[in-house]
């Protein structure tokens, strides 16, 4: 029997204690499993609003991973992330995989989304950079 589709709510306190605890054991290897993790997100906001920015923009903030987005070319521009927390180094992790695989469906190549500012760091905002090559 197939179950209907289930969405449970995690505080955004919950996702970063969560967060610190895998970085204590897995130390900087966790932010590559949180990425990953992001682009698994992103394959979900595509099925289900598609790649059109102004949706996705919509989807996201809906569902609170962000309280505004702006888009501009390969520049994405983040307030209220839900993955801030008090950090020497960008913390968005999540976030960066879910817009890699988003613009990895708009363009149809491999992508890499690199974090230029963060505010865990003391950035006003999170920035974002799509990239075809890994820096």
């Amino acid at each position: 029997m197939e179950q209907p589709e289930r969405c449970i709510k995690l505080r955004r306190e919950e996702l970063v204690e969560i967060k610190r605890l895998y970085e204590t054991v897995m130390t900087f290897a966790s932010h590559g499993m949180f990425y990953r993790s992001g682009r698994i997100v992103g394959d979900r906001l595509i099925r289900t609003s598609g790649t059109e920015l102004l949706r996705l923009k919509e989807s996201l903030i809906k569902e609170g991973w962000v309280t505004d987005i702006n888009f501009e070319g390969d520049t994405i521009t983040v307030v209220g992330s839900i993955e801030v927390s008090n950090s020497d180094s960008p913390t968005c992790h999540m976030l960066r995989g879910l817009l890699a695989k988003v613009f990895e469906e708009r363009s149809g190549k491999d992508v890499y989304c690199h974090e230029r500012k963060c505010a865990s760091k003391g950035d006003d905002k999170c920035v974002f950079v799509i990239d075809t090559e890994v820096l």
